[in-house]
């Protein structure tokens, strides 16, 4: 039956969000039930949700008796967890909340203007069944968050999962050329030396037939096409995260020293851009202070532009304590990794330039971006795959514990039981 409730409370259930005070003053129109923190449950809301479950449950089994219970206990939890999302920054733009609206009256071979016809014929007033779907993006980007924040998987368990459900990088393969050097201990400076002669514009063909040890030397010290399996460990890591044609630095293998170039790589490669960015944030919520921030910024903005370091203004004047300290810098920067607001930022801005204030949850930034490159971000993307498989699982274990921890922390008060009204 909770079930039941859960699954119906995601697209149907009615929430309100009116202020104590207001249930006050119009107590004659609507009753409360219970105080939940700041804010209340009404007669009407819980006779909303009671009719839509009733509407939706098996005529052939019984009703529960303690039904009512249940869908109180049930509101209650959602208004708790709605009010802890909207308190850390969690929230629907209304974009958001009509594309939602849109994909399920589309579910329901339905425009949007239909279907709120067809609520509106129920008794469903098309402005709570907008709340209701708000309420239940609300709850599920709050367990997205959840798992986000409060869940850790060690790197073993993902490991595990990985080698289990073959999610390695087996299908990859590299064609890879190397230069031994031997006798470790006495040529180290040498190996090192090498690389930095490539490095200043020796080929790595001549620095092979000078240097190389390896039986291969003569044919340029190729090793051919190798799967991941069928390369040495600490191979695999030097050329895994390498673009074609680029040399590693020096390796040691029980064999000696290695300098590797990978040559060309195939199989599934999947690259990204990613941006080396730097902020400075000012605390803000409200309009006022925004503005007020901004005005501060424009002013830091421009003594940049006069000539005055972005990292010496960060460590000075962010708000952002862990960045502040090396200069704003949040270092190499994935895309999807920062919210909405700041990312459409720096992915517009070229490199060196200063950006306009922007406006987050978080306060007000300027940005500076410092560099952009492509990133292989194959293995990384099945690990981080795995790492999600896992951490929804481990959180759908662990987030309802949360919420019990949240209603008792919670000023909850039963003012009246609800009257059952006649289904």
């Amino acid at each position: 039956m909770k079930t039941l409730i859960r699954n119906t409370v995601a697209i149907f259930a009615m929430a309100a969000s009116v202020s104590l005070a207001a249930q006050q003053k119009f107590a004659f129109m609507d009753r409360v039930l219970v105080i939940v923190n700041e804010d209340v449950i009404t007669q009407s809301e819980f006779d909303y949700r009671l009719v839509t479950v009733m509407r939706e449950m098996d005529e052939d089994k019984p009703v529960p008796a303690d039904l009512h219970k249940q869908l109180l206990d049930s509101m209650v939890s959602d208004r708790l967890q709605v009010q802890e999302a909207n308190r850390r920054g969690i929230e629907i733009s209304d974009q958001e909340l009509s594309q939602a609206i849109e994909r399920f009256a589309g579910q329901q071979n339905v425009t949007t203007e239909q279907l709120k016809v067809t609520l509106e014929a129920q008794g469903q007033p098309f402005d709570k069944f907008s709340d209701s779907v708000r309420d239940s993006l609300t709850i599920s980007r709050f367990t997205d968050y959840y798992a986000r924040t409060r869940v850790v998987v060690p790197d073993y368990e993902i490991n595990t999962f990985m080698d289990t459900n073959n999610l390695n990088d087996g299908n990859s393969e590299y064609n890879v050329a190397h230069i031994l050097i031997k006798n470790p201990d006495v040529n180290a400076d040498l190996a090192q030396q090498v690389v930095d002669e490539i490095q200043g514009g020796l080929s790595f063909e001549q620095a092979v037939l000078t240097y190389s040890e390896a039986a291969d030397a003569p044919a340029g010290g190729v090793i051919g096409w190798r799967t991941a399996e069928q390369l040495p460990e600490v191979f695999l890591l030097a050329v895994k995260d390498l673009e074609a044609g680029q040399v590693s630095n020096v390796v040691s293998s029980p064999n000696g020293l290695h300098i590797l170039k990978l040559l060309d790589r195939k199989g599934d490669k999947t690259e990204i851009i990613q941006t080396r960015v730097s902020h400075i944030l000012i605390k803000a919520e409200s309009k006022v202070a925004k503005s007020q921030a901004s005005k501060r910024l424009l002013d830091l903005r421009q003594r940049v532009l006069d000539g005055e370091r972005f990292d010496d203004l960060a460590r000075i004047y962010s708000d952002d304590t862990g960045s502040a300290a090396t200069g704003g810098s949040l270092g190499w920067v994935s895309p999807g990794e920062m919210v909405r607001p700041f990312e459409d930022a720096f992915q517009k801005i070229a490199l060196n330039q200063v950006s306009q204030p922007v406006d987050t949850q978080f306060g007000t930034h300027i940005l500076m971006v410092e560099d952009r490159r492509k990133k292989n971000v194959t293995e990384q993307i099945a690990m981080g795959r795995a790492e999600s498989i896992l951490r929804r699982q481990r959180a759908d274990r662990e987030f309802g514990q949360w919420v019990r921890e949240l209603l008792e922390s919670a000023y909850v008060e039963h003012v009246s039981e609800p009257s059952i009204p006649v289904i």
